[in-house]
């Protein structure tokens, strides 16, 4: 049982206030989402990708008193609205909480609504990790996120900064995540979500601030490189599992295009190319391939380079079906290949002895 991201929450004084952190971040205003009657509080939402969505919820004061404590530890002060936590998602939320290296809480049936669903829920109303969550759920019917309208605004990733990172990364694989979720040690504990916008690339963090430091932009991008490594090293994958692959290195490739060089630029799109070829997209693999060889041609990069790009068009060939090509790009590949240095030689003839040429 794999769990994925589900939706990442803004706390907030009052909607109002939430609202205007998230239209300075991203461009775009929340829509009404609702109320939850049994936690006295009120939401807005904004659909992020196509099963993802961001929330911005606060204490209704329209509402009576839950007589228990509200969720999100809402009964506290919240001084300004902050991208506090967030949510995941699971076919099967009992046996999530169950599996997982630390308790998520009991699971509570809550609704907003016509929408229902259960939600792991510590009954003193924190969240788990020093308050950065997940808390997990399990939708009753279809996820949110695909209720909402469409939205130009698109989650890329997401890191988790905390003081002892194995710690977050040990829960996050007792509860199967899969998905760009990044775990980075710091002193404090924060989220940091990357968003693909309209007018470009826009991060919130936990900390308030919009922006990310080369350094901290460089080790995501990395992150997710081998992440994505990860997946594909996997002898079987879950659906889900595939879906992330793919996400992790297009989230790679989109951090290194800030940060990055040219050879990381073709680096990324060759290793986008080798997940598309992986799950049978010949064409998206293609078009990563086409793009890596350009930069290749075009770009002072590294000599081992050049023979990737090849490598990775011969892949996408003949996932296509089209073995001539295929042949003639993994001999254009392996003519490069023989001037380099005896390691890159050697990662290469390995990468072109894997193809799938018939």
């Amino acid at each position: 049982m794999t769990t994925v991201i589900d939706h990442l929450v803004v706390v907030a004084p009052d909607l109002a206030s939430g609202a205007g952190l998230v239209e300075q971040a991203l461009g775009v205003i929340p829509e009404p989402g609702g109320r939850h009657e049994q936690m006295g509080t009120h939401n807005l939402v904004l659909r992020t990708g196509d099963s993802s969505y961001l929330e911005v919820i606060a204490v209704d004061p329209d509402a009576q008193p839950p007589g228990h404590a509200r969720w999100f530890a809402l009964d506290g002060p919240v001084p300004e609205p902050t991208l506090a936590l967030w949510v995941a998602r699971s076919g099967d939320v009992v046996s999530t909480a169950a599996r997982a290296r630390e308790p998520l809480g009991p699971v509570e049936a809550l609704s907003r609504g016509e929408i229902s669903w259960r939600l792991t829920l510590p009954a003193d109303g924190s969240v788990p990790l020093d308050g950065l969550g997940p808390l997990v759920l399990q939708w009753d019917g279809v996820p949110a996120a695909s209720r909402l309208p469409e939205s130009p605004i698109r989650l890329v990733s997401l890191t988790i900064a905390h003081p002892d990172a194995e710690r977050v990364r040990a829960q996050l694989l007792s509860m199967g995540l899969a998905g760009p979720v990044t775990v980075q040690q710091d002193l404090v504990p924060h989220l940091i979500a990357s968003f693909d916008t309209p007018s470009g690339p826009r991060v919130m963090t936990g900390l308030g601030g919009d922006s990310l430091s080369i350094e901290r932009e460089r080790q995501i991008a990395m992150d997710l490189f081998n992440l994505t490594w990860a997946y594909l090293d996997m002898d079987v994958r879950t659906p889900e599992q595939d879906t992330a692959m793919a996400q992790c290195a297009e989230a790679s490739r989109w951090h290194w295009q800030h940060v990055g060089t040219p050879t990381q630029f073709a680096i990324g799109d060759w290793q986008c190319s080798r997940v598309h070829a992986v799950l049978g997209d010949g064409d998206r693999a293609l078009s990563y391939a086409r793009r890596c060889l350009e930069i290749a041609q075009t770009d002072r990069v590294e000599d081992f380079v050049p023979a990737s790009a090849h490598e990775a068009m011969a892949r996408a060939y003949a996932v296509l079906g089209d073995m001539d090509a295929a042949r003639e790009q993994r001999n254009l590949a392996y003519r490069i290949a023989v001037d380099l240095d005896n390691e890159d030689r050697d990662v290469i003839e390995h990468d072109l002895g894997t193809l799938p040429i018939t």
